[in-house]
């Protein structure tokens, strides 16, 4: 039996904090690049407000653009981006994009950020009803990333996030990105080059035009469009055993307060005889005191509040990194405290 509720209860917390998730990623990478499709009418400016980064810095990762004001529509150009670990399960990077009126999820991702993420992708980050978004709102768009794997090669340390697109083949990618096809299947294992959808994860040459080495301390493929799963089964296993205490807590204080009503009838008679020790307890004055029956440091359990900040503060503002899953409820936050 457990010494108090209170113990039960801190038990049960702290197997939530402490269950063994098998973490995928421990940290991002600061560089990792996007393989922008640039469809007609778009322009440098308009990319540039998408994709957070500065036009200059775009230019200096494409050296065949000899100005922003010749970009040509149907070409492939690349966008770097900082590659993060999303609560340690994943690599992407979690951009913001403010939503307009005939805007839907879908065209959010397949025209302004060029099939570098899914409907079902953007969906999942966003509380937001797909049929009613309202005017303004700013959403996330998440986009896979890779920060290499040393398991296969240390030679490669950047890396691009590759949209296929219909017409395409392992060699015609391979032609394009002059590498071989055995190096482009080694960190795509399962991919299928001629799907004409989906992302593949591409080495990349720097601004200097190197394969700069991998850093085998964030190495790590992204895991895809799936990941974060294992995490909603924890959080209802914490739900579980938190309404199983409460279940327990609640029958056994109904079976001592039965218990306890029937000791104090029979305490009573007992003690009101005369000569008892309850007649004895009392003062000079005939009133009892709860010093003259040795009723000292008395403790009250109480359950643990945090306030709006306190939270706020621990999941970095609610911050989507720290989001591990969503339920009927809301969102739920992963955080130590």
């Amino acid at each position: 039996m457990f010494p108090s509720k209170l113990g039960l209860f801190a038990i049960i917390i702290s197997i939530f904090f402490c269950v063994p998730v098998e973490s995928k990623c421990s940290k991002g990478c600061d560089l990792a690049l996007a393989s922008y499709y640039v469809w007609p009418e778009s322009n440098l400016t308009f990319i540039s407000a998408v994709m957070s980064d500065q036009i200059s810095d775009i230019l200096s990762y494409n050296p065949q653009i000899p100005n922003q004001d010749s970009v040509k529509s149907d070409i492939r150009i690349n966008i770097p981006f900082p590659c993060d670990c999303i609560n340690g399960d994943f690599f992407a990077h979690v951009f913001r994009y403010t939503f307009r009126a005939d805007d839907i999820y879908e065209k959010v991702a397949g025209k302004y950020y060029a099939n570098l993420t899914t409907t079902e992708w953007v969906q999942k980050f966003n509380s937001y009803d797909p049929n009613r978004i309202p005017d303004g709102a700013q959403i996330n768009v998440t986009v896979n990333c890779s920060c290499g794997d040393s398991s296969v090669s240390k030679v490669y340390g950047l890396f691009m996030t590759y949209p296929l697109r219909p017409g395409q083949s392992l060699d015609s990618i391979a032609t394009e990105t002059n590498l071989t096809t055995a190096v482009l299947k080694s960190y795509n294992p399962d991919a299928n080059f001629s799907a004409g959808s989906g992302l593949v994860y591409i080495p990349a040459k720097d601004k200097n035009g190197t394969y700069p080495p991998l850093n085998s301390s964030t190495s790590g493929l992204s895991v895809g469009v799936i990941a974060g799963i294992p995490i909603a089964g924890v959080v209802g296993a914490l739900l579980l055993a938190v309404g199983m205490y409460f279940g327990f807590w609640r029958k056994k204080k109904v079976k001592d307060t039965s218990l306890s009503s029937r000791s104090d009838d029979q305490s009573l008679q007992v003690s009101r005889a005369p000569g008892s020790a309850l007649e004895k307890a009392k003062d000079s004055t005939g009133i009892l005191t709860g010093s003259s029956l040795g009723l000292t440091g008395l403790t009250v359990d109480k359950s643990v509040e945090f306030s709006y900040e306190e939270l706020a503060n621990a999941t970095n503002d609610f911050s989507i990194a720290y989001k591990i899953g969503e339920g009927g409820f809301g969102a739920v936050y992963y955080a130590e405290l």
